[in-house]
């Protein structure tokens, strides 16, 4: 992967070769990558933090992630999708519906906070947006509390790249089609992918109970 030095300043659109459905969770090419322009001196490589170390340009990138996050469930609901954060390289991988809105998107986030100025944003071409994905998941935990399908849904949430709901479920229900069949008719046009999991445990299971003694 191509290391980028990037410098803060206005928004610059790079080469557009949009994808036409969601690629790999970490993209290296064929997204729109918007950049911030060269005014200055380069901006160095970022690196993951290591304990005991100053973050560096691993917290713009993370705040950049956050900002795309929230206008995603406010402002551009209709088009977010995801975003992937690769903190290694100071950049974002930003999953939208519709690219052009995307590049706003990034916009607004570069005037509310200038600090992501630094921050290299790809934009990926995805199918479904965070809300359709979360609406589709609230059908199949509510399907299940009032009637339990054929065998336990462990989890349920939205795909990391935009491309649909991910439910976790027993091997046997993995390698269920028909379970997957009644999945999906109760998620409607959000297309379901199953995989074998573990129970999720609740937290306050993991509490000991008012007044209870721990010690041994």
């Amino acid at each position: 992967m191509v290391r980028r030095r990037l410098a803060a300043a206005a928004l610059v659109l790079g080469a557009f070769s949009p994808v036409s459905a969601c690629g790999s969770v970490a993209p290296t090419d064929g997204g729109i990558s918007v950049e911030a322009a060269p005014t200055g001196g380069a901006v160095a490589d970022a690196a993951p933090p290591s304990d005991g170390s100053t973050p560096g340009a691993w917290r713009p990138a993370n705040g950049a992630a956050s900002a795309l996050g929230d206008l995603g469930y406010g402002a551009f609901r209709d088009v977010y999708g995801s975003v992937y954060v690769d903190a290694g390289h100071n950049r974002v991988v930003l999953y939208a519906t519709d690219t052009g809105r995307a590049t706003s998107m990034i916009a607004a986030v570069r005037e509310a906070h200038p600090d992501t100025a630094g921050v290299n944003v790809e934009i990926v071409a995805c199918a479904y947006t965070a809300r359709a994905m979360s609406e589709a998941t609230g059908k199949i935990m509510s399907a299940q509390q009032a009637e339990p399908f054929s065998y336990p849904v462990y989890s349920s949430g939205n795909g990391p790249e935009g491309n649909g709901v991910l439910v976790t479920t027993s091997a046997a229900g993995a390698a269920s089609p028909e379970f997957a069949r009644e999945l999906q008719r109760v998620a409607g046009s959000v297309p379901v992918r199953v995989s074998a999991g573990e129970p999720v445990v609740a937290l306050n299971a993991l509490m000991p109970a008012p007044g209870a003694s721990t010690s041994g």
